[in-house]
């Protein structure tokens, strides 16, 4: 059961907006084909919101199903009573194999040894293993490449327990760039895939290659599942994506961040004009300052590479970072925001007052991506619905 929201309970805190998550996974249920099934992918443990908080919200705005990386996340799901079709999308071992099919999951089969591993499992255990086949289309990460699919058609022949659930693939270059050549290029080759498995007899198969951005550009990448991830959670995959969705007239696509993160300030420090602030003494104070100490830092998933580069908000304001962040606390000054008092909210993640901090704006001060933002969090953090 999700917790009841006590701004007392923990120095550090993600609240989780429910609501936002239903709206989001709503969204694009509205934009895919009614016949297409809905794939909420939860990995990571939901992309740092919560597997069973979001999983339990996604299911409610409409998704059909769920995707998750490992077997782990499926026994997680099963734990917290969530019955809902699953589909693991990593690799699962030869050992894992019998509990996969136990709990209902479905596995994807990205090689020529794990299609021959769960043949051997359905032989062995005279159990139906439902696969989905991963095909290479130009990633060049995980997929059975063209040269392979002899093999793996024959190995299905031979055993009639193996049944082909799906057929997967991913793409290579669609958030990075508004030029979508090589993504539309990927398409014809995984229909290519998809043409030779059915004149080799397979015909129940489902299809999937999309992701976020691609079901936000085109309605011919749906196939039969549509996958959505990073914009389940209301961020954008890109600021190309954005572009180019906007040049698309597809105004009606919005999306609603679903993630705070709450610090409460557990000291105001005076301090002096010229004394330094943290380890290395990188920062002086400049004047008679207010030095506000936060309990949290690099231990906590915020990065030591934030320091001198970001801001918390504070009764509304924002307040740069001073010094380095250290493993469990970082310093703000806050002598623009007289105040401020121990105990006060600190948003890190999020909007206060009028202002927002969000993933888009941490990843590029860190020359990365939101999608590795938002799973920076730990356990040291307390996850809350509200």
């Amino acid at each position: 059961m999700p917790m009841a929201v006590d701004d007392h309970a923990s120095w550090l805190t993600i609240e989780i907006d429910r609501s936002a998550l239903v709206e989001n996974i709503s969204v694009f249920r509205r934009l895919v084909d009614p016949g297409t099934r809905l794939m909420a992918v939860v990995k990571a443990d939901a992309y740092g919101h919560g597997l069973l908080l979001a999983s339990e919200a996604f299911l409610a705005g409409g998704a059909d199903l769920l995707g998750v990386h490992s077997l782990a996340e499926v026994r997680r799901l099963r734990e917290g009573g969530i019955q809902a079709p699953v589909l693991i999308l990593g690799p699962v071992t030869a050992g894992e194999l019998g509990q996969a099919v136990e709990l209902g999951a479905e596995i994807t089969v990205a090689s020529l040894s794990a299609v021959r591993a769960s043949a051997d499992y359905a032989a062995a255990s005279a159990t139906t293993v439902n696969v989905h086949l991963k095909v290479e289309t130009g990633v060049n990460r995980q997929g059975v490449v063209e040269e392979e699919l002899s093999a793996v058609l024959k190995i299905m022949a031979d055993q009639p327990k193996l049944v082909l659930a799906g057929l997967a693939s991913h793409f290579a270059d669609v958030e990075d760039t508004t030029d979508h050549a090589f993504a539309l290029r990927q398409m014809d080759r995984f229909q290519g895939f998809a043409e030779a498995l059915t004149q080799a007899g397979h015909s129940n198969f489902l299809c999937h290659m999309s992701c976020s951005a691609s079901i936000l550009l085109w309605d011919r990448t749906q196939r039969d599942i549509a996958r959505v991830g990073i914009s389940a959670y209301g961020i954008w995959p890109s600021r190309e994506t954005l572009v180019a969705v906007r040049e698309r007239c597809r105004q009606e696509v919005v999306l609603r961040s679903a993630m705070t993160w709450k610090v409460r300030v557990s000291q105001i420090r005076e301090v002096p004009a010229g004394q330094a602030v943290g380890y290395g003494r990188v920062w002086q104070a400049p004047t008679d300052s207010r030095i506000a100490v936060l309990p949290v830092g690099y231990s906590d998933g915020w990065l030591r590479a934030f320091s001198g580069r970001a801001h918390v908000l504070i009764r509304g304001r924002r307040a740069p970072l001073v010094g380095r962040i250290c493993m469990n606390l970082c310093m703000v000054d806050v002598t623009h925001i007289p105040e401020a008092v121990a105990g006060d909210t600190a948003v890190l993640l999020g909007s206060q007052g009028q202002e927002t901090i969000t993933p888009s704006h941490l990843a590029e001060q860190l020359g990365t991506i939101p999608y590795e933002i938002v799973t920076l969090p730990g356990s040291t953090w307390t996850r809350v619905l509200i």
